[in-house]
């Protein structure tokens, strides 16, 4: 065993991933972008599944664990995973007076800010990306009048299931509120110094934005590009407001949720070496660009209503005038 351990730790250095997926191939079915990206975090919890100081998720170690005696290749397995039904929804034009129109939580919930924090995370609770997600929520709200659900539940207590957990929270939201348009899972990224986790917007330095959609590598998720239009309209207008502030939308084989809603989008705000200041500078300017996108979407949806459908209201409303006239000739 101590012989199988040196060798995939001397492999791991000239390929982590590879490595990781597959010697535990059900890593592959996981939807967490840092992990994969860093393999420093990456071989750490690797390394603790192989001496079961950690056995998180027990039953994924101890089935995947015995395979590691046989590995022969550097390759990656070819996973088969059952087919499914994707949760889709078309977007329906609300009354945003009325409708929610956005939905925000965290999946990484306990990810914050170093040079605020003094750390990354904060096991078990809120960190500074749910601080971000309030200040995206509170200019929607107050600045622009948008009715936005949002929530703080905690995901991240077992990291290696928080998708599954916060997949609970979108399902919920998609579910009671069905003329969302959008809904945005905020997490900030990791492994940058802190002048390269700085850009400069309007003479202010901010955390940078980059947009995350999955796509069907992996798993079924047959409308992805849905997603993907969508956050590129929303990188478009925050390039016409903040230009620079936007780092554009990345494409990855995770599906992050975002199979259940087609607006549904993952924002990284800023790295783990950002402050929280400047993290919420950018949120700010999001939520700001994000406003100024759903005028705009919700004009465009009203104007592309069904002919019969406007026919349908222009009627109401003579109804509705004949039977002011009516009430008039009465009353006289």
């Amino acid at each position: 065993m101590n012989v199988s351990v040196k060798w995939l730790v001397s492999q791991a250095l000239q390929d982590p991933r590879a490595m990781i997926l597959t010697s535990m191939p059900a890593l592959a079915w996981q939807d967490t972008p840092e992990e994969m990206e860093s393999p420093s975090r990456a071989l750490v919890s690797w390394l603790a599944g192989v001496t079961r100081i950690d056995s998180t998720p027990a039953g994924i170690l101890a089935v995947q664990i015995p395979f590691l005696r046989q590995v022969q290749t550097m390759g990656l397995p070819v996973i088969k995973v059952g087919q499914e039904v994707p949760v889709q929804k078309t977007i329906e034009v609300g009354d945003e007076d009325k409708d929610v129109l956005v939905g925000i939580y965290n999946t990484h919930t306990g990810e914050t800010y170093s040079r605020t924090d003094g750390t990354d995370r904060l096991e078990g609770q809120r960190g500074g990306v749910v601080k971000v997600a309030q200040a995206v929520q509170e200019v929607l709200e107050k600045e622009y009048s948008f009715r936005v659900t949002r929530s703080d539940t905690i995901h991240d207590t077992r990291y290696a299931t928080s998708y599954l957990e916060s997949e609970k929270t979108a399902k919920e939201m998609v579910a009671n509120h069905t003329k969302m348009i959008t809904m945005l899972d905020i997490h900030r990224d990791a492994g940058r110094s802190h002048q390269d986790s700085l850009v400069t917007v309007k003479g202010q330095q901010v955390a940078p934005i980059l947009f995350i959609i999955g796509s069907d590598a992996r798993r079924p998720f047959p409308n992805w590009k849905q997603n993907y239009a969508f956050a590129c309209r929303l990188a478009a207008k925050m390039d016409e407001l903040y230009p620079g502030l936007c780092l554009g939308v990345r494409v990855k084989e995770g599906r992050y949720n975002q199979q259940l809603h087609p607006g549904a989008i993952l924002v990284e705000v800023g790295t783990d070496n950002n402050s929280l200041e400047e993290a919420v500078a950018s949120g700010k300017m999001l939520a700001e660009a994000l406003a100024k996108l759903l005028e705009e979407e919700i004009e465009v949806k009203k104007a592309s209503q069904p002919i019969e459908e406007k026919q349908e209201n222009n009627l109401e409303q003579k109804e509705f005038e004949d039977e002011g006239k009516d009430q008039m000739v009465e009353n006289v």
